[in-house]
């Protein structure tokens, strides 16, 4: 073997470790159920190297290092967007749901969401963070990135039963959650489910 293919495979096995750290990384913060600003490094750092046009598009969306805890809340955010409004039990819900995941009230990520349930985010906007969440749970193990998905979707639909469905709700029958928000909350539930 001459020295270029003994630095070749050399190169691709530094590569290949280097992947799998970053892989880990995120797995661990995951597994800890670490701060969302901690996960949201992590990703980062792995969209840096396995995905940066995906990355790229997150930028360009003006998400930053600050605000990408709400980023990782946007399908709470498209839930209760999707009659065409927000309501006030909705909008309370969402902030509810971001300080139980530790985004404390002052912080940037808090205040991007109280922008975005105030001026309705692009459609790009809610279809990149799923895309985002998608590839970061890709790390887990199915058992363990179902259950991560299956928080977002129990999250999603406290959103979507926060308004309720009127004379329903009043009478406390069966499904509180209007339609367009049960499609909404069933699209957003197939795209994470998805295989790549």
């Amino acid at each position: 073997m001459d020295d270029k293919g003994l630095f070749g495979d050399r190169e691709k096995a530094m590569e290949a470790n280097y992947f799998r750290q970053q892989d880990e990384r995120l797995l661990e913060r995951l597994r800890q159920n670490a701060k969302l600003e901690e996960i949201a490094g992590a990703l980062a750092e792995k969209l840096q190297i396995d995905n940066p046009e995906l990355l790229e598009r997150v930028k360009a969306l003006g998400i930053t290092v600050d605000t990408a805890p709400a980023f990782f809340l946007a399908p709470l955010v498209q839930v209760a967007w999707s009659d065409g409004s927000v309501s006030r039990k909705e909008h309370e819900t969402v902030l509810r749901l971001a300080q139980q995941r530790e985004i404390e009230t002052g912080a940037p990520a808090f205040a991007q969401l109280e922008e975005w349930l105030r001026q309705r985010p692009s459609d790009k906007l809610f279809d990149t963070a799923v895309e985002v969440l998608k590839y970061g749970f890709a790390v887990l193990p199915p058992k363990e990135r179902e259950e991560r998905i299956k928080r977002i979707v129990d999250a999603c639909h406290d959103v979507a039963s926060a308004s309720g469905n009127g004379l329903a709700t009043l009478l406390a029958l069966g499904n509180t959650v209007e339609s367009s928000e049960e499609a909404t909350l069933d699209a957003i539930t197939a795209r994470l489910r998805m295989h790549n």
